[in-house]
Order: C-alpha cells, then sequence, then structure tokens
C-alpha cells in the first residue's frame, strides 16, 4: 500500500513539474507553437527533468526502506510481548478466548487458533472467538479457512464491525476478490458506530476496483479518504 501512494504521489510530482515547464514555455512567445516549443525544451533540458524525477524517486525510495526497516515484528513472530495476562485457570470458553488473545500477542498464531478453537466447542454461539481465529488465519495469509469463521460470526452478530470489516478486507484486497462484496460489507458497517478509521479508504478502493486515476483525483482534489464514505 505504501509503495502504490508513493508512486502515485511520485507520479503527480513529475506530471506537476511536465505542466510547470510547459507553462513557463507557453508564456515564452504567443506566437510560435506551444507544443513544439515544449517539447523542443524537453529535448534541450532532459538531463535536467530526468535529474529531478530521479532524485524524487531515489528519496521516496530510501524512505520506504526506512519504513519498512523501522516496522515492528509483525504477527505471529515469535517472542513478542503480549500486552494481556495470561489466565490462571482454562475452564470456560471466556477463559479459553483469553488465553487465545494471549497466545496470539506472544507471536504464537497456531496456539492462538487451537485456544479459539476450544473457547467454540465449549460455546458455539462465541462470535467473538470465530472472528479472532478468522483474523489469525488472515495473518497467516489462509483466507480460504478466515472466511467461514468471518461468516458464522457475522450470522451470530449481524452488526459486528470487526468481523465485517475483516470479511470485507478479504474480498477487497486478498482472496475470491468480489469488490460487490467487499462494498456490501463496508455498506452494513456506515450506520454503526464507531466506525473503522480505514472503513473510508478501504470503501473507496472497492469503489474504484483498486488503485486507478479516479481515487488519486479523490484523494488530492476533492474529499480525501472521507470521499468513500460519501
Amino acid at each position: 500500500m505504501l509503495v502504490l501512494i508513493a508512486l502515485g504521489f511520485v507520479a503527480i510530482v513529475f506530471l506537476s513539474l511536465l505542466g510547470l515547464i510547459a507553462v513557463t514555455v507557453a508564456r515564452r512567445t504567443q506566437k510560435e507553437n506551444r507544443l513544439s516549443l515544449f517539447f523542443a525544451f524537453l529535448m534541450e533540458k532532459w538531463r535536467i527533468v530526468v535529474g529531478v524525477f530521479g532524485t524524487v524517486i531515489g528519496v521516496f525510495a530510501i524512505f520506504i526502506a526506512i519504513s519498512i526497516h523501522n516496522q515492528p515484528p509483525g504477527p505471529c513472530t515469535a517472542g513478542l510481548v503480549p500486552d494481556s495476562q495470561e489466565p490462571a485457570l482454562l475452564v470456560s470458553a471466556q477463559d479459553y478466548f483469553a488465553q487465545g488473545d494471549y497466545d496470539y500477542e506472544r507471536g504464537a498464531c497456531e496456539a492462538a487458533i487451537e485456544d479459539y478453537t476450544r473457547a467454540i466447542q465449549l460455546n458455539p454461539r462465541f462470535a467473538e472467538a470465530y472472528n479472532n481465529r478468522a483474523y489469525a488465519h488472515m495473518v497467516q495469509h489462509n483466507y480460504a479457512a478466515a472466511l467461514p469463521d468471518l461468516d458464522k460470526a457475522i450470522e451470530l452478530r449481524p452488526d459486528y464491525i470487526n468481523a465485517l470489516m475483516n470479511r470485507g478486507d478479504i474480498y477487497n484486497y486478498y482472496y475470491n476478490i468480489n469488490y460487490d462484496l467487499a462494498i456490501a460489507d463496508y455498506d452494513r458497517i456506515l450506520p454503526l458506530r464507531p466506525l473503522p478509521g480505514s472503513l473510508c479508504g478501504h470503501r473507496l478502493l472497492a469503489l474504484h476496483h483498486g488503485w486507478d486515476l479516479g481515487v488519486f483525483v479523490e484523494l488530492f482534489i476533492t474529499k480525501g479518504f472521507e470521499a468513500g464514505c460519501t
């Protein structure tokens, strides 16, 4: 995602630069053909144009490399420090759910999936356990296993924002891409509160079937990502 945004911004900067050059050339004289002057100027100053464009790309490449290098370890990375406390006893469905959260936070995704499964066995109507087990599958890119759990979580709780968002994102980005289904899930979230901060941006991309010129127009000319929720 970051790479796409950066490349899009670079493209906009480059096009803006060309536009500025074109305006400068056009102002030199109104008697000569402006288009011919523009291309003649580019041929004369191509080294400058290429140099500026290359510099912009280089700066963004460095920025992206630093950003990636500074990212914290992702989920399912052994040795993470959990925020929650490990349950003292494992008796109820809630105990196993809490254990699943603890194992997920410490990077043990497979153990977390087993914990959530045990919670579901003890309470088959535990919507949160289905959602969290689905998310543990998602971070391992096992979207085929995640979808049935999200379907069940939403069946049990039709207004379950996290499950609707997770399922919408799967259809929008990751597996069995279906933008209509993604938008349908995002639309079910719109009247609910609080809205996820990423909802408008994700819905905007689904409306445009991914990144295209229309997305950049919305972002930089109209309402930004908020356009996705209007």
